[in-house]
């Protein structure tokens, strides 16, 4: 569902992906008539899709013989699209970030990840930069030997305010799992600056501590509704731009000079998430459901914070 380019939607790259990776795609949501004949002329023409357009995910749940559904809708959203397929036994790549515009954000991700588990269904989010670290490395090839001591990213949204950590800061965190491995961490001397509702900017910066591990973030983030958006990622003074050719989409990460081609992430998360569907009536082996739980629990913490920031107040 979310088959739609409206306000920052994916729908067309994630189902060109899902396409390549060998799945078949029944049926998509999107909440016109237009809508849904535009995507299904632009999906026959562009990517050879033909697929069945419906005006909610009710109506593709009962028509379609389904797998695995693609979420892919706005975040305020998600959690009554997981809900349904949870009941109808699906497995889920969805959007990030999980779950938005609700109170407790970890708790209830947290009850969605063991429904899902205790089915045994796969439950992935799209939180793509891990699968850039391969090709940071090759950029800079003793960056990643040891455990890093600071993480700074640089993105931009196309939102503001609390909306801004939503859209960008559940990229990093699932960097910082990836960089952290082995189990929850917990964030401390969390500040901000900016993000007021006129604001185009919003720095934030913390301590993570996982164990006997710490690690310093930084995230600068800048509203722009340009595309391609700029992106850099610092890995303990070790800094890539990413950079997107202009004929093509051909991603690269630079530094002073030189050029590593990056491999595009999203294309290579979704041909994960299709590997590792299981056959029919099989439990799926390879959920991240855990990893999922924990980033909405460290994203809380951050919203919440931020919002005793644009209130004014002292941090705890």
């Amino acid at each position: 569902m979310g088959a739609g380019r409206r306000r920052q939607g994916l729908g067309p790259f994630v189902a060109r992906d899902l396409a390549a990776a060998g799945a078949e795609i029944p049926g998509f949501v999107v909440t016109s008539a237009a809508s849904r004949d535009a995507v299904t002329r632009a999906w026959a023409c562009d990517l050879g899709i033909e697929a069945r357009g419906h005006l909610d995910l009710s109506s593709l749940l009962r028509a379609e013989r389904l797998d695995a559904l693609a979420i892919l809708s706005p975040a305020e959203s998600h959690e009554r699209a997981l809900e349904a397929a949870l009941e109808a036994g699906l497995h889920v790549l969805c959007e990030k970030p999980f779950l938005w515009g609700r109170p407790e954000l970890g708790r209830a991700a947290r009850r969605l990840a063991l429904g899902f588990d205790t089915r045994g269904l796969l439950l992935w989010e799209n939180c793509q930069w891990p699968y850039a670290l391969p090709a940071f490395e090759r950029l800079h090839p003793s960056a990643l030997s040891g455990s890093p001591r600071r993480l700074a990213m640089r993105l931009q949204p196309d939102s503001l305010g609390a909306q801004m950590l939503g859209d960008s800061v559940p990229h990093v965190l699932s960097l910082i799992q990836a960089l952290l491995p082995g189990g929850a961490g917990r964030i401390e001397r969390l500040r901000f600056s900016g993000g007021g509702p006129a604001s185009d900017r919003l720095e934030l910066g913390f301590r993570f501590f996982s164990g006997d591990r710490e690690l310093g973030v930084e995230i600068d983030l800048h509203r722009s509704d340009r595309r391609p958006r700029q992106a850099s990622l610092e890995i303990d003074g070790y800094r890539a731009e990413r950079l997107v050719a202009a004929d093509g989409y051909q991603l690269s990460f630079a530094a002073d000079g030189r050029t590593v081609p990056l491999p595009d992430p999203l294309t290579l998360l979704v041909a994960d998430f299709v590997g590792a569907l299981p056959p029919p009536g099989e439990r799926a082996t390879a959920s991240r459901s855990r990893e999922i739980a924990e980033r909405m629990e460290l994203l809380e913490r951050i919203v919440t914070a931020f919002a005793r920031h644009a209130r004014g107040e002292a941090a705890p």
